[in-house]
């Protein structure tokens, strides 16, 4: 296969061109100066990924598998066919990987060279879902990639009635089954995802099977699996609680209680909330310490108060000072209560969302169900 063109060659086409307008010559020489840089296996030592492949040959710069046809849009920046097709159907996406330009149309070609403006003159005999095929294979390998193909390898069946044909056929004559999280969540083509019996897919849901993903993460109040930790992130912040006063503090970022039932037993033990009729029923009024109470309830019921001495007595501020080591330390205790002594409520603990915005499914679950380390897994030297 004919290798790459280099920059300097693309420019210098771009500044021969005299029947092109202004603009597209500025388009061009910006196109010149972004030109993905390929990659060709020159050898064993040189060797892209694991796919394997003849000496010389031509790898996608964003999966390293060897290319049998290339997509190439507008901008003439060249990715293998499958990862175009991964953006465009499974991704939704018609933005170019490499700069991000929207790619209404693309052209599926074996052609490594020829700059995409040139391949528009000529006829395609396929084109559907904004893609031009140059050749009837890329339009049969296209077609057959959006098919719902068994992915058993001995297997060649084609489910015409979409996920619940295949998941009946799987289940019926090969006496496995799909992972629904996976199927639902996970960017892949049918014949792609992987087929389990009923162990390795309550293997597969404890603690995965390695290759960077550890298991789907559980809540342990709904019973229920998510596939990732950013999904059971999101459940958390809309069916169950948290402490505002732990979450400022930065002592429980990431602990949840069941229900305001739980979490308001937690305040009754580690804080100080107001016990006026119409400060429980408002909810969430709930203060850190003893004095900041008392200021609350001068300022919001100091009218409910009777007698000047009870007014006298509600203004005084009693210190009581604790020194560590004394035997009588009730740090973290509200309301007088010993923290020993309080029942702690049902509480679970998950990791927030990377801050990258990337999935953290990848993380292993410590002894106890539904519990997801906080601390990332080390990666494997």
């Amino acid at each position: 296969m004919a290798p790459p063109k280099s920059e300097s060659a693309a420019v210098s086409s771009t500044n021969d061109s005299s029947k092109l307008s202004n603009t597209d010559r500025s388009r061009k020489g910006k196109q010149a100066q972004h030109i993905v840089p390929e990659t060709t296996r020159k050898g064993k030592d040189d060797e892209v990924g694991e796919s394997g492949g003849a000496a010389g040959e031509t790898v996608c710069f964003i999966c390293a598998d060897s290319v049998s046809f290339y997509a190439v849009g507008q901008c003439d920046h060249r990715t293998c066919f499958r990862c175009s097709l991964r953006l465009r159907e499974l991704f939704k996406s018609k933005a170019c990987p490499y700069c991000k330009t929207d790619l209404d149309t693309i052209i599926y070609t074996r052609d490594a060279e020829t700059e995409h403006a040139v391949l528009l003159q000529q006829s395609f005999p396929f084109e559907e879902m904004g893609i031009k095929f140059d050749c009837k294979e890329a339009h049969e390998a296209t077609k057959h990639a959006l098919q719902f193909n068994c992915p058993h390898r001995k297997c060649q069946y084609i489910a015409k009635g979409g996920w619940k044909d295949l998941k009946a056929h799987v289940r019926n004559e090969h006496s496995l089954q799909f992972c629904d999280l996976c199927l639902k969540n996970k960017m892949s083509f049918a014949h792609e995802h992987k087929l389990f019996t009923k162990g390795q897919l309550r293997t597969h849901y404890a603690c995965g099977e390695g290759a960077g993903f550890t298991g789907h993460p559980s809540c342990e109040f709904c019973r229920c699996s998510f596939y990732d930790n950013d999904q059971l992130f999101d459940h958390c912040r809309k069916k169950h609680e948290q402490c505002f006063i732990c979450v400022r503090n930065k002592n429980g970022q990431q602990v949840y209680y069941e229900n305001y039932g739980t979490l308001e037993e937690h305040f009754n033990n580690d804080h100080f909330p107001c016990e006026h009729p119409s400060c429980l029923e408002k909810k969430f009024v709930v203060f850190e310490s003893r004095l900041d109470l008392q200021g609350h309830d001068l300022s919001e019921h100091g009218q409910s108060i009777v007698g000047q001495r009870a007014r006298r007595e509600a203004k005084q501020v009693n210190v009581d000072f604790r020194y560590a080591g004394s035997g009588s330390s009730s740090a973290g205790a509200g309301r007088g209560r010993s923290a020993a002594a309080g029942h702690r409520p049902t509480t679970m603990t998950v990791n927030g969302p990377d801050a990258t915005g990337v999935s953290i499914a990848g993380r292993r679950r410590p002894t106890g169900f539904g519990r997801v380390s906080s601390t990332p897994r080390q990666p494997t030297p």
